[in-house]
């Protein structure tokens, strides 16, 4: 009858009512979960503690201080060959280039490393770079080429106070007095370390100092291409900065050939390599010469690695410290002696790195203030 129909109907209209909420409400749960997983609320993520060792740094320091240790062997076993600093140029020049060829090797290579995505007014930035690079390694070869490895290690040691005076003279920046304070001891350790066994030369004394005031500069505009982002961006990191700046530094270090007058004599230079070594010494002058390029490459890369943690001076004080293991190195290598007077001033200068490192800490607790690392 007609309540009977109008009944049906009802329930029919009522089923539908369900099956439309059963069929519906899920697809708007679903969405209403999806849009609230879009925007996940915050967590506060908390990292675990460390005891602030920095671990790269300190593999990266170590491969730099092994690496220079066996420079300075191959490098002075080099000079021996070839009679001293007669040819110092011309054998700087040829680490040079053979760091630049391992730098081109690994761009070469496949999968090897990078290559820097840099224009040509990019490539130029970097020219002062290298000048100083070029200068700082020519002084330093010549130094301990004309000299003995102890003395030129003094002179070289006073790194840290060129490296501050040029900070604060030409780039504006500057070190606590704490600092300041502890490099008097790392100085005066290494020139204790060495005192007993001082080769004064006159020649070995000036290109040492012209090998601080250049690396003093190389550390500043390292540091300073580093923080420029387009160009640390194009170049592709610290590796390929300092690839680049070996490649600028050779081509920059050719003139010193000519100007030294050792092109002149470049029949000598040529006839000697091909012997071997200069006649009377131990000789070995080809493989000494080539592994003092791979290493002083290789070095100075851990080298540039490490720096971008670092400040410049900061860096020579590492620099500095580790001098007083290439006294002692080279003293084990060469035969010298090693008096309590050099492990003493090795310990004092170590000691002052150390505190070097810590100082400003130091100075946070007791002045209750924290200051700005240097």
């Amino acid at each position: 009858d007609r309540r009977s129909k109008i009944c049906a109907a009802e329930g029919m209209h009522h089923h539908e009512d369900q099956l439309h909420l059963a069929t519906h409400a899920p697809v708007t749960l679903a969405a209403t979960l999806a849009k609230c997983s879009s925007h996940p609320p915050p967590t506060h993520r908390s990292n675990p503690p460390t005891m602030g060792v920095n671990y790269e740094l300190v593999i990266y320091l170590s491969a730099w201080y092994l690496g220079n240790y066996y420079y300075n062997i191959f490098n002075k076993k080099a000079a021996k060959s070839s009679g001293g600093a007669e040819f110092a140029f011309t054998l700087a020049t040829i680490q040079l280039v053979v760091g630049s060829l391992y730098a081109l090797f690994l761009w070469a290579a496949p999968e090897a490393r990078a290559k820097p995505k840099m224009t040509f007014s990019q490539v130029v930035a970097l020219a002062p770079l290298g000048f100083f690079a070029a200068a700082a390694h020519a002084g330093a070869v010549f130094a301990m080429s004309a000299g003995a490895v102890s003395f030129g290690q003094v002179v070289k040691a006073a790194e840290p106070v060129f490296a501050a005076a040029v900070g604060y003279a030409v780039y504006g920046k500057s070190i606590s007095n704490a600092k300041i304070l502890c490099l008097l001891p790392i100085i005066g350790g290494i020139a204790l370390a060495s005192a007993k066994e001082l080769d004064f030369a006159w020649g070995a004394l000036i290109a040492a100092c012209t090998a601080n005031i250049a690396s003093a500069f190389r550390g500043a505009e390292n540091k300073r291409t580093m923080e420029d982002k387009e160009l640390k961006a194009a170049v592709g990191g610290g590796a390929n900065t300092y690839a680049i700046t070996t490649l600028w530094a050779t081509l920059m270090l050719v003139p010193m050939i000519f100007i030294s007058g050792e092109y002149a004599k470049f029949d000598e230079f040529a006839a000697m390599w091909k012997a071997d070594g200069k006649a009377g010494t131990a000789g070995n002058l080809q493989f000494n010469t080539l592994m003092s390029g791979l290493t002083f490459y290789l070095y100075n890369e851990v080298s540039t690695l490490a720096l971008k943690s670092i400040s410049g001076v900061t860096h020579s004080v590492a620099n500095t410290a580790k001098r007083a293991i290439i006294i002692v190195g080279c003293a084990i290598a060469f035969g010298e002696s090693m008096a309590p007077i050099k492990m003493a001033g090795c310990s004092i200068a170590i000691a002052g790195t150390f505190f070097y490192a810590i100082a400003d800490d130091i100075a946070d607790m007791v002045g209750g203030k924290k200051k700005k690392k240097a």
